[in-house]
């Protein structure tokens, strides 16, 4: 009986590893069917195909921009993109076409993500197309009613966008965030929510440039305009909030210039107050689905904290030279 056991034995040990795809495997599985992306603004973020010319990333990738292309992860070329043929900004999510590039869909997987279960990311964190990373799931997330895988798999800024798979090189999620305060909390956005989106895809591209309100501001001086900016203050906590953000953008340190510039103690709030602004942000009222400021500087130099004010908010480093919007507080 012993060496039909040895046998036994040896046959189960050939037979599970064949069951599993690795990374490299998965790589070179949907590499090809993914991309980086880049706007006229500056932004930079990652995708995917989901349909014959048709890539998907987060929102606060394209926000702001009026032209945007992308570039495949394994070549150098520029391929234009025409517009986008869905969206839906409360998910963060948005379907952009690219008429000039087909290429094959990564498959939705059937299951959804469960705790514990292995996957990879592909990105292009900091710039750096084509990069793998890997993990497992380490929960399941509710914030303000909007559901968010949270994983220990690698992900950092440029990675938004990025598909999050599983095993079989199937789509668990989209990359969307993570947060700097702890060790591998990182986040991606359900498959369910991008299959929603799917269903309702146009055919004709609408033009990014629609993205854009229609009256833009004129760019005066900031402090031209402190009565409109200031309005009526609203009392909140152990602060004042001004009724209004700056109607442009800026770069951190001109923000900070800007808010001392109204007097009387406004200034740019702290990351912290920035977390009570944006779970008041309805009773508050005038917050957009921006990116702003904090007057918080990163251990990382030339680079400060910000925090997206789309869905459930998100606190990242940014580059100080980086454009973002502005909303000035007071202490009481």
């Amino acid at each position: 009986m012993k060496p039909i056991l040895i046998l036994s034995i040896v046959v189960v040990c050939f037979v599970n590893p064949s069951l599993a795809q690795d990374a490299s495997l998965i790589y070179n599985k949907t590499v090809n069917s993914t991309v980086t992306i880049i706007t006229d603004d500056g932004s930079q973020g990652s995708g995917f195909f989901v349909a014959p010319n048709i890539i998907a990333t987060n929102y606060h990738v394209m926000e702001g921009a009026t032209k945007a292309s992308c570039y495949l992860n394994n070549s150098d070329t520029e391929y234009k993109i025409d517009g986008y043929v869905g969206i839906d900004k409360s998910v963060d999510l948005i379907l952009l076409k690219v008429s000039t590039l087909n290429k094959p869909a990564i498959k939705l997987a059937v299951t959804t993500a469960s705790i514990g279960q292995k996957v990879y990311v592909i990105g292009s964190p900091r710039g750096l197309p084509a990069t793998i990373s890997d993990g497992i799931i380490s929960g399941m997330r509710d914030f303000e009613g909007n559901k968010l895988l949270q994983m220990t798999a690698s992900i950092s800024p440029g990675s938004s966008g990025g598909p999050v798979l599983n095993s079989n090189g199937e789509l668990l999620g989209i990359s969307v965030s993570q947060l700097t305060e702890g060790q591998n909390l990182n986040f991606a956005i359900p498959k369910s929510y991008l299959q929603i989106l799917l269903d309702f895809k146009k055919n004709t591209p609408t033009a990014l440039s629609t993205l854009i309100p229609s009256e833009k501001p004129k760019k005066e001086a900031p402090n031209s305009y402190s009565a409109s900016i200031i309005g009526k203050p609203i009392r909140i906590g152990s602060i004042e909030v001004a009724q209004n953000h700056f109607p442009i953008a800026m770069k951190w340190n001109e923000a900070v210039k800007a808010c001392m510039d109204l007097g009387n103690g406004w200034r740019l709030p702290t990351i912290d107050e920035l977390v009570f602004l944006h779970k008041n942000k309805d009773e508050i009222g005038g917050f957009l689905s921006f990116h702003f400021w904090s007057n918080d500087e990163s251990e990382k130099s030339g680079y400060a904290l910000e925090m997206h004010f789309y869905g459930w908010g998100q606190k990242i480093q940014c580059n100080k030279d980086d454009t973002n919007h502005v909303r000035a507080v007071r202490s009481l």
